[in-house]
């Protein structure tokens, strides 16, 4: 099996950044590494990075922050509609202690808005996921996935963050670790070579800790959107 190999640095110095710990200057810098191969009838895409810095709130406090993620995946090529089978596992650090200056929460930096899917109200920070999938080709040029995505807080000390880092809400209001989980399914129909048509339908349920900090209502989620590549 042929792999490949990335690494990577990024730095980042925000001004003015906003975790639940409080509000602060925000030095990051940024050390990864991916692998990752999908030449054969497993693919697989590993990640895993580490995060140091300062963070310069009410008091000065070191960033401590990591992530390790993976999509790994088998099609079963010789089969009927051709089905992948795959499983995603990622996991981000969450801020220890509000109270104590240093910041442990990682930062995603740049995430793309479909980071876990096209529709999600959790973003890659202090949480944990295990995100099945099935993907069938219907056609040649028609394909099906289903999916359904479990959510778990890292750190019962800090938020659930949206995906570009906004805080959803506080996680000064309960201990609870199971955020909620969302089935999906996507249909993609490539029309012709510069075009492809997507629809998504998806229902993300609330779980325990949603509801034990109000709000916690279930959401349905529908899109539909045309993509023209020149």
């Amino acid at each position: 099996m042929k792999g490949n190999v990335d690494v990577y640095y990024f730095g980042l110095d925000k001004k003015k950044a906003r975790f639940d710990q409080g509000v602060g200057r925000e030095s990051r810098q940024t050390l990864g590494t991916r692998l990752w191969s999908s030449a054969d009838a497993l693919d697989y895409n590993i990640e895993a990075v580490y995060q140091f810095g300062t963070f310069h709130g009410v008091r000065n406090g070191d960033i401590n922050a990591w992530t390790v993620a993976s999509d790994v995946g088998y099609t079963f090529r010789s089969r009927p509609l051709q089905p992948r089978l795959g499983l995603k596992a990622d996991v981000t650090s969450g801020d220890k202690d509000p109270n104590n200056p240093d910041l442990q929460t990682f930062n995603p930096l740049f995430p793309k808005g479909n980071y876990f899917g096209q529709l999600t109200p959790v973003g890659p920070l202090n949480h944990r996921d295990l995100h099945p999938d099935l993907q069938l080709t219907l056609l040649k040029n028609v394909s099906v996935t289903g999916d359904w995505v479990f959510y778990w807080r890292k750190s019962t000390r800090d938020a659930v963050y949206g995906v570009p880092g906004n805080i959803q809400r506080t996680g000064r209001l309960s201990n609870a670790r199971f955020v909620g989980h969302q089935p999906g399914i996507e249909v993609n129909i490539q029309a012709d070579r510069h075009t492809t048509i997507s629809f998504d339908l998806a229902k993300f349920m609330a779980g325990r800790f949603l509801r034990e900090t109000p709000p916690g209502e279930n959401i349905g989620y529908f899109a539909g959107w045309v993509t023209y590549k020149f």
